[in-house]
């Protein structure tokens, strides 16, 4: 349990500490990691990994650290001649693929942290096997804690995030668990209607949190959330479940939203971080970065620098981010790289469907479905924004895809069916 709770600690001071943006605090959590990687072990060996997830696991890191390796000049021009064009203004006989290989090195640690923190929660899965939703508890309790302080601000709701985007993309990963776990009490009648009404109120604090964030793709995104986890539920025909759940989403759309996220609705054209025009028009320029360094990408963590070549818009202003993930993450990481990341989100996605289909126990069932809600959201979120560049929330997605991925321990064996034997009785 020991090592749950610090490493759940460290997670609560990454969140409260504004997700973890400024290195200090993300170093913390670091050097928590850190030693509890050097010094737990599991009790009892654990399975190895399914070999779809074990090879992506290992390359992505493996990958990013390949971005730093100083190459050949003539190397670099066949690899990445946009890179070596760079290069060669600046002189030198050997140069890494990664346009600024500090902040790609920045990059390689926190993805190490990722698997490191990945491989644990496995490893803590497996020991608690017989109860499998005690890593999910941390998620709930953050989330809520998050929630409440939201709450309690004006006027609108970020909590300790600096950006109420990234504030809701937290919480609506974390929505999915308290009302999967009301699915999941236990058999006795009292305990279980108490403990499904604290977990609902839970649920709707954190949904309360995510409407006065104001943030329009966070609202949205927890009602996919929801959605998706309600049509992998519902006991009905496919088509049945599919319009019920979509009736619930279009009048939770139409009746919960309060009249300031309305406003934000009505003007799509804008935000307060910036317009939609200009995202658009970002997009379009990163997809000409992209066709510069299609294969390899220009390093993990250099869009901002490499971006500034093929920047079009807003000239007087500082482009960061792509404000969508996979556009970054292709621009970063190229095709090779980004190949290997969706292959680790598919590998997840699909032990947690196996797990829905075939999880034994109830509470295994529910597990997977929060872990597909909260992964469902992410994944929407990721197209107007860039959550998984902020390490909590990326640690916190890491978390889920370790809870989706070790959902089979805690499956029961089916009992053997039951072989009645017939004796023939001899007549006459």
């Amino acid at each position: 349990m020991l090592p749950l709770l610090l490493l759940s600690a460290a997670f609560s001071y990454a969140v409260f500490q504004k997700g973890g943006v400024w290195s200090q605090d993300w170093n913390i959590f670091l050097l928590i990691l850190g030693l509890l990687a050097l010094f737990y072990r599991p009790r009892t060996p654990v399975p190895r990994l399914e070999p779809w997830l074990r090879w992506p696991l290992i390359l992505l890191p493996c990958y990013a650290a390949f971005q730093l390796l100083p190459l050949p000049i003539p190397l670099l021009r066949i690899l990445s001649p946009a890179r070596a064009e760079i290069q060669a203004a600046l002189g030198g006989s050997f140069a890494p693929l990664s346009v600024v290989p500090v902040a790609t090195l920045h990059h390689f640690i926190r993805i190490s942290a990722c698997v490191a923190a990945f491989l644990l929660l496995r490893q803590l899965a497996h020991r608690f096997s017989g109860r499998p939703w005690t890593l999910a508890y941390p998620i709930i309790l953050i989330a809520s804690l998050e929630a409440a302080l939201g709450l309690a601000q004006q006027p609108e709701a970020h909590g300790t995030y600096v950006s109420r985007n990234h504030y809701a993309g937290l919480l609506e990963m974390s929505l999915g668990f308290p009302v999967a776990y009301a699915l999941a009490c236990g058999s006795n009648l009292l305990v279980g209607a108490l403990t499904a009404c604290a977990s609902l109120s839970a649920a709707a604090l954190i949904l309360l949190a995510i409407i006065h964030s104001q943030s329009r793709m966070g609202f949205i995104a927890a009602l996919f959330s929801l959605f998706v986890m309600a049509l992998l539920a519902l006991p009905f025909r496919k088509w049945t479940a599919l319009a019920l759940a979509a009736a619930l989403v279009l009048l939770a759309f139409i009746y919960l939203p309060p009249d300031q996220l309305i406003a934000r609705f009505a003007d799509l054209a804008s935000t307060d971080e910036i317009s939609g025009d200009t995202r658009a028009h970002i997009w379009s320029d990163t997809l000409r970065l992209i066709a510069a360094y299609p294969v390899f990408g220009c390093g993990l963590g250099g869009y901002h620098s490499a971006f500034l070549r093929y920047k079009q818009v807003a000239p007087a202003s500082t482009v960061d981010f792509a404000h969508n993930d996979y556009l970054q993450f292709l621009a970063e990481l190229g095709i090779i790289g980004f190949a290997i990341a969706a292959a680790l989100i598919l590998s997840v996605l699909f032990l947690t469907l196996r797990a829905l289909s075939k999880h034994t126990t109830r509470q295994g069932r529910a597990l997977a479905l929060a872990s597909i809600g909260g992964l469902a959201a992410i994944l929407l979120h990721s197209l107007v924004d860039f959550n998984l560049y902020v390490p909590a929330n990326a640690l916190l997605m890491t978390w889920i895809a370790a809870l989706a991925a070790t959902l089979m321990f805690s499956s029961r064996p089916l009992p053997a069916p039951r072989v009645i034997e017939v004796k023939a009785v001899a007549t006459g």
